[in-house]
This record gives structure tokens, C-alpha cells and sequence, in this order.
């Protein structure tokens, strides 16, 4: 197999972790790509993914995008029904919170950690308190909903982590630092999930070095 990322990601970084966590990485080619200098707009990368984006995983004929679906596939090869359960109960759960981080909590929560962190680190000027604050907003919304479910568990489904925590989890290095203005004091049992996760020996071996190191 081989596996296209870049350090910039969170979408990268989850693909990398659930590589680590299902003890593919060592079999795996990883190439890497400075996408801020347009590394992977080439012609031969169009063919693996006319997108042009980031993760990429290729295993045999199968070109692979995104970020989800690529943790799924990994899970059904290594065989892993507890890190992502093949029952359709099971199943189901991981799709409707892969869905819902896309659509709605990470969707808001990228939006504060991007003005907040990502943008001042790379030189893209201020942050923008109008869009913070309309990023907030949303991020309340579904923060409470995570929160309330998370009440009384360690993880997503229950006490093991799977690509659920991954996903919904994906930004949770820029969450947790200082400058991001995300009221996490404000829904305890999600930072205190995120504190786990950080435990987790795949997801902390791919913990960005840099505070921009989680931006595409």
C-alpha cells in the first residue's frame, strides 16, 4: 500500500494514526507532500486523485480519497471489528458520526482553529473575531450534543476507540491549544475525551510538532 499525506492535516493525521493503530505503517509507503508550495499538483498525482488532495491511499488498483472511507477500508483489511464494527448497528454509529463531524462539529470547530491558530502561524494575517464568533456559535450547538453523549463514556462507542474518535477527533491538537479560543471548559466531558485520544499511542505518535501543523 501506499499512502499520500501531508504534515498539514488533521485529515492526514487521522489516515496516519488508524496506519499506526491497525500496525499497517510498516508496510505501508508514506509520501509526503509540501502542499503549501503546490508539491502535489502534478499531472501523475491527478491520476491517483483528480482532486488533487490529500490523503490518498492506493492498494493495488484501488485509488482511495478521503479521509473516512480510507480508515474504514484499513479497519475490513486488518480485520478489526473493534476498532470499526462490521455489525450493521455498529457500522451505522461509525457512518452517522463520520457524517456528522464532516457536516457540522468539525466543520465549525475547523472554522475557530483556523482564524485562531493556523492562520497567525502561517502569516496570513489577523484573525477574524466576525467569523470566530459566528464559528462559536455553531460550535456550541453541536459541542453540547458530543458533550451529552459522551457522558459517561471514554470514547465515541463506548470504552474502546475507534475511527469514530479519529474522525470527530481529527482536530484535536489545535482544540486543545491555548490561542484557539474553544470553550472547552465549557463541555468537560469533550475535553476530557480529547485528553484521551491524545493518550492513545497512534494518535500521540502523530501529534503535529508545530501549532500549524493540522491546517489543510
Amino acid at each position: 500500500m501506499k499512502l499520500y499525506i501531508t504534515d498539514l492535516s488533521p485529515n492526514s493525521r487521522r489516515v496516519l494514526a488508524a496506519l499506526g493503530h491497525l500496525g499497517f505503517k510498516g508496510e505501508t509507503e508514506i509520501q509526503k507532500f509540501d502542499i503549501l508550495n503546490g508539491e502535489q499538483r502534478t499531472e501523475a498525482f491527478r491520476a491517483v486523485n483528480p482532486n488533487l488532495k490529500v490523503p490518498v491511499l492506493t492498494d493495488g488498483d484501488l485509488n482511495l480519497w478521503e479521509a473516512n472511507p480510507i480508515m474504514i477500508y484499513l479497519a475490513d483489511k486488518a480485520g478489526a471489528d473493534s476498532f470499526c464494527p462490521s455489525d450493521p448497528r455498529g457500522r451505522i454509529e461509525i457512518l452517522r458520526w463520520m457524517s456528522w463531524e464532516v457536516q457540522h462539529y468539525n466543520r465549525a470547530l475547523g472554522d475557530i482553529v483556523w482564524e485562531t491558530v493556523a492562520k497567525p502561524a502561517f502569516g496570513m494575517g489577523a484573525p477574524d473575531q466576525t467569523k470566530i464568533d459566528a464559528a462559536l456559535e455553531n460550535y456550541h450547538r453541536f459541542a453540547a450534543v458530543l458533550n451529552d453523549h459522551l457522558a459517561g463514556r471514554d470514547f465515541i462507542l463506548g470504552e474502546n476507540v475507534t475511527v469514530a474518535d479519529f474522525a470527530v477527533g481529527a482536530v484535536s491538537a489545535l482544540a486543545l491549544h491555548p490561542q484557539s479560543q474553544v470553550p472547552l471548559d465549557d463541555y468537560p466531558h469533550v475535553k476530557a475525551w480529547y485528553l484521551r485520544l491524545e493518550g492513545v499511542p497512534a494518535w500521540q505518535a502523530t501529534a503535529p510538532r508545530a501549532p500549524a501543523e493540522a491546517a489543510e
